[in-house]
C-alpha cells in the first residue's frame, strides 16, 4: 500500500520543490504503515475470536 500512495503523492508534487518529494515518500510510507498495522490488528482479532470459539470463520 505504501508504493501506490507514494506514487500518488509524487504525482501531486511540484517538480521545482525538492521538499515535495520527501513529503511524498514520508507520507506514502506512513499511510502504508497505517494499513499494515490495521491488517495486523484485524488478523490478531480474528485469531483471538476463533480461539475463544465465538467465530467459526464464515
Amino acid at each position: 500500500m505504501a508504493v501506490p500512495f507514494t506514487l500518488f503523492f509524487l504525482m501531486l508534487s511540484r517538480e521545482e520543490e525538492p521538499d515535495d518529494t520527501v513529503f511524498a515518500v514520508v507520507f506514502g510510507l506512513a499511510l502504508g504503515l497505517v494499513f499494515a498495522l490495521t491488517a495486523f490488528s484485524e488478523r490478531f482479532r480474528q485469531r483471538r475470536i476463533k480461539r475463544l470459539g465465538v467465530w467459526d470463520g464464515s
